[in-house]
This record gives C-alpha cells, sequence and structure tokens, in this order.
C-alpha cells in the first residue's frame, strides 16, 4: 500500500493580480521505504508540492492521502501527521532561528510533545548526524553550512517521523560537503526505515538518491523513471 498517494494536485496562486498555475494535475504514488524524487527546473512546482504535503501550503485542489489519512485543504496537519511527516529546506541557515541555541531548537519540539528525557533525546540526535554533543551550546552562525543542515536534519529526525520531505537538500553547500549529507541521508534512511520525497535540480543527486524520479515542467509531471532508467542517466536528458 503506498504511503503517499497524490492524485490530480492542482495549486494557483494570484501574483501581480494575475492567476498563475504553480502545479497543475500532478498524480504520483510512494511506496513505503523509498526514496521517490522530483527534478526539473525552478518554478516547475516540485517546491510547492512538498509545501502542500507538509501542511505548509493549504490552498489547493485535488486528492492527497498520507500514512492512510485523506488529508483536506486548508486545514492544518493533527495528531500523528504533525510527527510523522518532517521537512529540510534548502537553506539550513534560513531554517534555524538565528539568536536559538541548538539545544533550544532540539528541545522545543520535543517540549511541545512532551517527549523525554529531553537531554538524551538531542545527545543522541546529535550524534546521529555526526555532530559532538557540544554543539548543543553554539548558534546557528558559529556552525557551518554543513554542520547547520546536519543540524536541520537532527530536528527533524527527533520526532521518529516515517515520512521526510526534503527540498534541495545539499544545494547551500559546497560541493565537498554535498556528498556527506546526501550518504548521511541514505544512513539514515535505512537506520530510521523512512521514506523520502526529494526535490532537486541536480541529475546527479537524483541518480545517486532515488529509487524513481519524475521530470516535472509548467507545473505537470512530463515522464517518470524506475531505477533502472535513472542509472542509464534517463532522467540526464529529459532536465536538459
Amino acid at each position: 500500500m503506498a504511503i503517499v498517494e497524490v492524485k490530480d494536485l492542482g495549486v494557483e496562486f494570484i501574483a501581480k493580480g494575475t492567476l498563475k498555475t504553480a502545479v497543475a494535475g500532478a498524480s504520483f504514488l510512494i511506496e513505503p521505504g523509498e526514496t521517490f524524487s522530483l527534478i526539473g527546473e525552478s518554478g516547475c512546482g516540485k517546491s510547492t508540492i512538498l509545501r502542500v504535503l507538509a501542511g505548509l501550503q493549504r490552498d489547493w485542489r485535488g486528492q492527497v492521502n498520507l500514512l492512510g489519512n485523506a488529508i483536506a485543504a486548508g486545514k492544518r496537519f493533527q495528531g500523528t501527521l504533525r510527527r510523522e511527516v518532517q521537512m529540510v529546506f534548502q537553506d539550513p541557515y534560513a531554517s534555524l532561528h538565528p539568536n536559538h541555541t541548538i539545544w533550544r531548537t532540539l528541545a522545543e519540539p520535543l517540549k511541545i510533545h512532551g517527549e523525554n528525557p529531553i537531554e538524551a533525546r538531542v545527545n543522541d540526535a546529535l550524534t546521529q548526524v555526526g555532530l559532538p554533543s557540544d554543539a548543543a551550546s553554539r548558534y546557528p552562525h558559529q556552525l557551518s553550512g554543513g554542520q547547520r543542515q546536519r543540524v536541520a536534519i537532527a530536528r527533524a529526525l527527533l520526532l521518529r517521523p516515517r515520512i521526510l520531505l526534503l527540498d534541495e537538500p545539499t544545494s547551500a553547500l559546497d560541493m565537498s560537503v554535498q556528498a556527506e549529507i546526501l550518504n548521511l541521508l541514505n544512513r539514515l534512511k535505512e537506520q530510521h526505515k523512512m521514506t523520502y520525497l526529494l526535490v532537486s535540480h541536480d541529475a546527479d543527486v537524483i541518480a545517486h538518491m532515488s529509487d524513481r524520479a519524475a521530470f516535472m515542467a509548467a507545473g505537470a509531471i512530463q515522464r517518470t523513471f524506475d531505477r533502472a532508467a535513472l542509472v542509464r542517466g534517463e532522467h540526464r536528458l529529459a532536465a536538459a
């Protein structure tokens, strides 16, 4: 049974008085434990789909089912969905509060959900993403870009999600750090038995991470690729 089902998803915005279509009738399924990716140029609608599935974009039409739950447009996520669907954003610095220590950033979601013991959970989260426990006392500006993205991943994992949404998770990082983060994500996926929906415009990232992928253009899914097609590099021609 699919863990994510999207059918005829449409999202529209009004920009400068004109109605713009961000997503036009997108449909796809994601099976438990796989990494499904959306590839395409900036503005093609792939990040908008992630925001719908994260509950951040509430104005949409179509059918969306997450973890067996039918999602209603216009409503906040409730209950287990709030913890079982987490997102890692493109810019790790923008996604972390600049005036909060890493400890506060990681402890707050645990406090909100009544999770204990907080100190042990925070230390464990940092260890899982390869950061020392003393990183908890630092502020985001005291960390490198790669370290900040590791903190963002640790925060997303704290509530033990089943689905992780990844919006260009390495595009803001130096090339030397990108492979480390991608390999970390693959290791954590296997360790925690998670399902990934990855958005990227980078054909190399898609090939490295994905079981299946879909190419988007003008808000619509134009073509899908299985693992064999990705290995052959067919997605590179579509994205060229």
